[in-house]
């Protein structure tokens, strides 16, 4: 039977108009979220959080615009203690783009097999033959995964954990479907809605293409019997409060 948890890495600090382009500019406290997911034999964390920004001079400015903040609860390998599990135990980490807020604690996850869509890195190498000193993407947070498995459309990964490609965000976003007990479904939206106001206005956040995000968002609402968990929603901490459409 599968089990999930939600985890919160911490908050980070953001203009609200990040998420909401056309709503007022007001600065807003964003939760960095991962899932759990234990499936059979694998337990799979789907993002890995924010982490913290390195001391390279060049993430200057994105330090003096974002301040994270963690109670003593959070962070990636207290919240995983909190439910009996350590880094090493993580068999599988699914980052759903890799922007810094979604991949921060990859580098704790050693022995674990990862996915992110072929695409997502395609992506990445033009912006950075574009611009070598682009902080979009944080390198050092992905460059040393050791395992990676490069997704190409949709991937079941375990038989109650399906990866859909949901573009727009990112060209290699990708989204999480969880099968749960009953016929319902769990879906980690990951930034195609990255709060509940995104999902209920059908605004789709700050992106590459927000037209492309905002077909993204009307596929995964397709899913019947479906709860979402919002990737930055700071209303939303637990799975008792994963919304129904």
């Amino acid at each position: 039977m599968v089990k999930v948890n939600l985890l919160i890495d911490g908050i980070f600090v953001m203009d609200k108009r990040l998420f909401l382009p056309e709503g007022p500019s007001r600065m807003y406290g964003a939760a960095a979220k991962s899932l759990l997911i234990q499936s059979g034999k694998e337990k799979i964390l789907v993002d890995t959080g924010i982490g913290s920004v390195p001391d390279d001079p060049k993430f200057d400015a994105i330090r003096r615009i974002q301040t994270i903040k963690r109670s003593r609860s959070q962070g990636i390998e207290r919240q995983l203690a909190k439910v009996g599990v350590r880094p090493e135990d993580i068999t599988m980490v699914v980052n759903t783009h890799l922007h810094n807020a979604h991949c921060g604690g990859n580098n704790l996850f050693t022995g674990a097999n990862f996915y992110i869509a072929k695409s997502e890195f395609d992506f990445i190498d033009k912006v950075v033959d574009d611009d070598p000193n682009q902080t979009a993407y944080i390198i050092e947070n992905f460059d040393k995964v050791k395992s990676v498995n490069e997704t190409k459309g949709e991937y079941q990964l375990t038989e109650e954990v399906r990866l859909i490609p949901t573009p727009g965000h990112t060209t290699g976003h990708q989204s999480v479907v969880v099968s749960l007990a009953g016929g319902k479904k769990l879906v980690y939206s990951g930034d195609v809605a990255p709060l509940k106001e995104n999902l209920v206005k059908r605004v789709a956040m700050t992106s590459y293409d927000r037209g492309m995000n905002a077909e993204s968002m009307k596929k995964l609402l397709k899913i019947k019997n479906a709860r979402w968990v919002f990737s930055h929603d700071a209303s939303q901490l637990s799975l008792a409060k994963a919304y129904a459409p």
